[in-house]
């Protein structure tokens, strides 16, 4: 190992970013440079490319990769990419096995390491600091849908990979049966990435509008003021968010906080502080006070995947 240096990765659908971490300059991950997935056949040109680019080519590294995509075996296919991660592959050029993870769940471990002013408190419950045996979900919106927990036992924090985004949708009201409708009369399978998501905005705007299309999902949430459809679509977009907020704190029992994170969350949040996202959020039959209590925040970082690796690192 190179003097206790580690790498560290954040593997997308798009691109990947390396760092490293560790050794005398501390955790916080450093030397960060992106790599396009389009111009490199596979992720192990990439890795090769970014070693040789800091000096670190023949360097025995421990690593941890959060990958988007299901972490199963050795051979992990990147969602919605040609790519996929060997992991026997990624040994052989580091000399040391790789521990990977599902990107939202080195999402999790990262806000063990964040200090208290990365995070916005949405309306509600305070957001509470994370402490030993809390439960926590965290939820990423972004070019997908991401979901994990993060489970306290035994003193310590486990986080808990998931693909919820990918459970199907429930309309509960007629735009998002008009969305529904929509997307199943094009052929596709209606799951709550389908909306929750950049290309769910985009689609939606589609759905609502009767056909009209826009060219990126910037322009939905930049004219949601002003586009009585964008407005349409950002309402529909932040309540059933709200809704799966809360499907998720019932489902790991995350009373004590759910944090949202990525990029399409953060450009919604005036809209996520207005009533509907709340009141979607607590919209149940049975525990409806719990869900009152427990707090949600924003994070408004855009490295948690490598701070969580960092973090994986410290913790194996």
């Amino acid at each position: 190992m190179e003097d206790g240096v580690a790498l560290v990765a954040d593997i997308g659908r798009q691109s990947v970013r390396f760092g490293l971490t560790g050794g005398a300059e501390g955790d916080e991950p450093r030397e960060i440079k992106r790599f396009s997935n389009a111009d490199h056949q596979t992720f192990t040109s990439a890795l090769v490319a970014y070693l040789c680019g800091v000096g670190l080519r023949d360097a025995r590294l421990p690593s941890v990769l959060a990958v988007a995509g299901a972490v199963r075996g050795d051979l992990i296919n990147l969602t919605g990419s040609r790519w996929y991660i060997s992991l026997a592959g990624v040994e052989a050029v580091l000399r040391e096995k790789p521990l990977a993870l599902n990107e939202c769940a080195a999402n999790a471990l990262a806000l063990t390491r964040l200090p208290p002013t990365t995070f916005t408190a949405l309306p509600g419950a305070a957001p509470k600091p994370i402490a030993p045996g809390g439960n926590y979900a965290v939820i990423g919106v972004g070019t997908g849908l991401g979901v994990a927990a993060l489970i306290g036992a035994d003193g310590r924090h486990v986080p808990v990979q998931s693909e919820a985004g990918h459970i199907g949708f429930a309309p509960q009201n007629g735009d998002e049966e008009r969305f529904a409708t929509f997307c199943k009369a094009r052929g596709g399978l209606v799951e709550v990435e389908t909306l929750l998501s950049a290309n769910g905005l985009l689609l939606a705007y589609e759905a609502l509008s009767g056909g009209k299309r826009l060219p990126a999902p910037e322009d939905v949430t930049r004219n949601a003021g002003r586009d009585p459809i964008a407005g349409a679509v950002v309402r529909m977009f932040v309540e059933h968010l709200g809704a799966f907020v809360g499907d998720l704190a019932l489902t790991f029992d995350a009373w004590d906080g759910v944090f949202l994170t990525g990029a399409i969350a953060r450009a919604l949040e005036t809209q996520l502080k207005q009533p509907g996202f709340r009141r979607r959020m607590e919209a149940r039959t049975a525990f409806r006070r719990q869900l009152a209590e427990t707090p949600v925040a924003l994070v408004n970082r855009a490295d948690l995947e490598l701070i969580g690796a960092a973090a994986a690192i410290r913790n194996a």
